[in-house]
């Protein structure tokens, strides 16, 4: 009955829409819902189906935090916490080449587990303002990018969201395996798993890689509208991400279906065994909402009507991903969409607003700045629910925990 109202409900927020992309339910015995919807190339006229790769963004941290596990696992057997504990300079001593030269100070202080939990206090990368205007060609250069900035705080002392652990985690990961880390995902996770459709691409564009790499021939291209106009018009986006650049932190490539096998195998121990997975899913750190905290590469929700259940959202330009898993219903919900907001209009005018705000924002000040700015651009709510699957996601959850 229940899981008949949320198919309802999906099919009525997304009809007369301008979705694109799929959205995926599935218990860990049946799919309940698995549908596709748009274009993978507008121009084209290429629509979107199951086979169709779109990029995940952030969801790719928790294939890297158990990548991590996986790896020290395997070689080291035993004292895997203690492994954890050690300092990036124990897998990345300061003749490595990634430090071209100079290791920062911070790599004897900052350990492995504190990357996972994002508590190191390393800058973000991709946050910093002169980020878009880099050219990076090896990993030493991006790593020269952010390693002179100070840390914004002592490690282990909170929760900041940083790209640059994790694509320091990706480096580690080659160190202790002796592998290359598309390689070592395939061979670990993707091939055993039957992921077939999932990659994670070192270098090149979702352009470059639709032209010029057989993998990726179902790859869809990614578009953009323009967040607060009413009736807004969809364009391919400006700028795709180069892949060498998220790295770890973010470069996947999949289909809903292949990360329904990563859930299913994940949640029943088949990739990790049950003590790792406990260190992967132990609520560390509350992060900025209220009620989730952070394991290693995944969101832990707290809820009174479902339980602990653990989420992530994915971005990356022209992408939007979530991959939810819910133990107490053994549910998964997946979406993966190629058209996303451009929020250049509204940056500069959200930005001075911030200004007014503390610099950590509670649940209640988050709502507070939404407000203000939704009010002023009512096509901002407009354009949510024609193209975005997070009101259909929220919608679900919402009657899951209200029945």
């Amino acid at each position: 009955m229940i899981l008949q109202k949320v198919i309802d409900t999906i099919d009525e927020l997304v009809k007369n829409m301008n979705h694109s992309g799929s959205v995926l339910l599935s218990t860990d015995k049946e799919i309940i819902y698995n549908k596709c919807f748009g274009f993978a190339d507008i121009t084209k006229k290429i629509p979107i189906f199951f086979k169709t790769q779109l990029l995940a963004g952030s969801v790719t941290k928790q294939f890297t935090s158990g990548a991590v596990l996986k790896a020290i696992f395997d070689k080291y057997k035993t004292d895997i916490k203690s492994k954890l504990d050690k300092s990036i300079e124990y897998y990345l001593p300061e003749e490595h080449e990634i430090w071209d030269r100079v290791m920062p100070s911070w790599a004897r202080q900052i350990t492995i587990h504190q990357l996972l939990v994002h508590s190191s206090g390393i800058a973000n990368y991709t946050s910093l303002p002169e980020y878009e205007n880099q050219t990076f060609e090896k990993k030493s250069d991006l790593i020269n990018f952010f390693k002179a900035k100070e840390l914004e705080f002592t490690p282990g002392e909170k929760f900041s969201y940083s790209n640059s652990g994790y694509y320091l985690l990706g480096i580690i990961i080659e160190e202790i395996a002796q592998q290359n880390l598309d390689v070592y995902l395939e061979k670990t996770f993707f091939e055993p798993l039957g992921m077939r459709s999932t990659f994670l691409p070192m270098q090149g564009t979702v352009d470059e890689l639709i032209r010029t790499d057989s993998r990726f021939t179902n790859l869809a291209r990614g578009y953009q509208y323009e967040i607060t106009t009413h009736n807004a018009n969809i364009e391919e986006i400006k700028r795709y991400e180069r892949m060498e650049l998220p790295g770890a932190a973010g470069s996947l490539i999949t289909t809903a279906e292949d990360l329904l096998k990563w859930n299913k195998a994940l949640y029943s121990e088949k990739i990790i065994p049950q003590f790792l997975l406990e260190l992967m899913l132990y609520p560390y750190f509350v992060t900025e909402q209220a009620d989730t905290y952070y394991g290693y590469g995944i969101e832990i929700m707290k809820s009174e009507a479902l339980g602990t259940y653990y989420s992530h959202r994915g971005g990356i330009p022209g992408f939007r991903s979530i991959l939810t898993y819910i133990p107490s219903l053994k549910l998964s919900i997946i979406t993966l969409q190629n058209i996303v907001a451009d929020q250049e209009k509204i940056m500069p005018e959200v930005k001075r607003l911030l200004e007014k705000f503390p610099p950590h924002l509670s649940e209640e000040s988050v709502k507070q700045l939404t407000d203000i700015i939704e009010t002023k651009y009512p096509g901002i709510v407009e354009n949510r629910k024609r193209f975005e699957f997070s009101p259909v996601y929220e919608a679900v959850i919402n009657i899951l925990k209200e029945n």
